[in-house]
């Protein structure tokens, strides 16, 4: 209606908003149409009509964050630029923030799966089957999911329709929850290796490993999948989110996270009880007496082939209980193993807390609320958008993790870093016996030694032993030869150790 302000008459005032109080109403983003001064009927003047667009920019951007029902239609088209709430320094930031995670994610994750790829010994593992699919569902969230949340953050509304708001959705609860999922899988497969290193060892077959697989997935399309018929509010232009409804949250996390969270916490708190059982153990070992030459030859051969045998650190574990149970003595450097494995474990599961329970916290809390107050608690945006990316950055950890604790990995990503792919076989071969006989291979690998530096450590100690044999005399010989043999066989079974532990993760 027209109504009268100063010196001018409105006419053709567009509500956008009304409330009602008491019969009153308040009007709030009325759109200037048409001024009427004593002049007659002309448009507002440049200075009256800026800030009357100004004023009903405000309040669109405010209701359109304010207001999940609110749609993008309602806003007009010069007001979308305003719909972002980063600076232009800011958004700059958080811009390449956000593309340097995602490029690291792809980045990560693809030589993960080279590595198993290319690399005859990764192959030969089967659990590393979980590890390519926990690899392929951190990579599809860098490719499928990452680049339209960037464009989601940074523009402040979702420029997408209804069915790419659906598949993207859809795409981001499948994916995360299969990173999830491997996550638990690969917790169960390291605890049965431990517990049932023989058992567990026949039946660790590839077919196996797929059937866990296809579990994985088949499960995470089980949470991602009733949003799509139809367990979801409908779509409103210019928001793109998860259901709220208060089922689907329950049902999702909970599937999704807290129950494998448990299962986590409980094979990886058994897993850290046996390792601290075993360290205690073998400190105690060691301050009952020393070591056994030829027996503990002979206990060294038993572990490893127990540990090639069940292919992980389990059986090592298994088989060093074992041995420390009749006497027998405690192998070098298994403290260093065992704190290994535990920062391992540490890391794993540290990780994996740190970046999804906030956000899942917060999802079932604002689930919960809603059912019990009956409205929508408005949480801030920032708080969100910081939990939600700070889950996406568990995929970004993943391969950091093997590369840190895994050599089996790390040797083969600083390969395909340098672009040695066809030739990467041969170059870990050529290391690996570099530095298990401490001798120059016939590979292409590189050494110290082929500069003309010679043996060091229990090597070194052999190759004196054995030069001076020749001028020794009878037992005095024998001896020196039993003492140097004794330590080169420690030093390749600590070694040995170590990269059985390693494959804890």
């Amino acid at each position: 209606r027209p109504g009268v302000s100063g010196l001018f008459s409105y006419r053709g005032l567009q509500l956008l908003e009304a409330e009602s109080s008491s019969g009153l109403f308040s009007y709030r983003g009325l759109q200037l149409l048409e001024a009427e001064s004593s002049s007659g009927t002309q448009s507002p003047s440049a200075e009256v009509a800026a800030v009357a667009a100004a004023m009903n920019c405000s309040e669109q951007v405010r209701l359109f964050r304010d207001r999940a029902d609110f749609s993008l239609d309602n806003v007009s088209s010069g007001c979308l630029p305003s719909l972002n709430r980063y600076s232009p320094a800011a958004r700059a930031a958080v811009g390449i923030a956000l593309s340097v995670l995602t490029s690291g994610i792809c980045l990560g994750n693809l030589l993960v799966i080279m590595s198993v790829g290319l690399v005859k010994k990764l192959q030969s593992s089967p659990s590393n089957f979980l590890i390519v699919s926990l690899a392929s569902s951190d990579l599809l969230v860098g490719l499928l999911v990452l680049p339209t949340a960037i464009a989601y953050q940074l523009l402040g509304y979702f420029p997408f329709p209804d069915t790419a708001c659906d598949f993207w959705t859809s795409c981001d609860v499948l994916l995360c929850t299969s990173s999830i999922l491997n996550l638990c899988a690969i917790s169960i497969d390291r605890y049965l290796v431990i517990t049932k290193p023989f058992e567990y060892a026949v039946k660790r077959t590839p077919s196996r490993m797929a059937a866990m697989i296809s579990c994985v997935w088949l499960l995470s399309a089980c949470i991602s999948i009733p949003p799509m018929l139809g367990a979801k509010e409908p779509f409103v232009p210019g928001n793109c989110g998860y259901s709220e409804t208060f089922g689907y949250q329950i049902y999702a996390t909970i599937g999704a996270f807290y129950i494998p969270l448990s299962v986590m916490l409980v094979l990886y708190g058994n897993i850290f009880k046996l390792a601290r059982r075993m360290a205690k153990a073998d400190e105690q070992q060691k301050l009952g007496g020393g070591l056994a030459e030829e027996p503990q030859a002979a206990a060294t051969g038993e572990a490893e082939a127990e540990a090639g045998a069940a292919a992980s650190v389990g059986s090592a574990l298994k088989s060093l209980r074992r041995r420390n149970n009749n006497g027998r003595g405690r192998p070098a450097g298994r403290s260093n193993s065992d704190t290994k494995a535990i920062k391992t474990l540490g890391a794993i599961m540290g990780c994996f807390t740190f970046c999804w329970l906030p956000f899942f916290i917060m999802q079932i809390s604002l689930a919960i609320w809603k059912k019990v107050t009956g409205s929508k608690f408005d949480i801030e945006k920032n708080v969100f958008d910081t939990f939600l990316w700070l889950g996406y950055v568990n995929s970004f950890m993943n391969p950091i993790i093997y590369a840190k604790f895994n050599r089996d990995f790390r040797m083969p990503f600083k390969h395909l870093l340098l672009c040695h792919c066809r030739s990467i076989n041969e170059r870990l071969r050529s290391q690996q016996y570099s530095e298990q006989y401490g001798l120059p291979s016939s590979g292409r690998g590189t050494s110290k030694r082929r500069l003309g530096a010679g043996p060091t450590g229990a090597n070194a100690g052999a190759a004196a032993a054995n030069s001076a044999a020749p001028g020794a005399s009878g037992r005095a010989g024998r001896s020196v030869r039993r003492a140097s043999d004794a330590s080169l066989r420690r030093s390749r079974h600590q070694k040995a150790a170590e990269n059985n532990n390693e494959q804890m993760v």
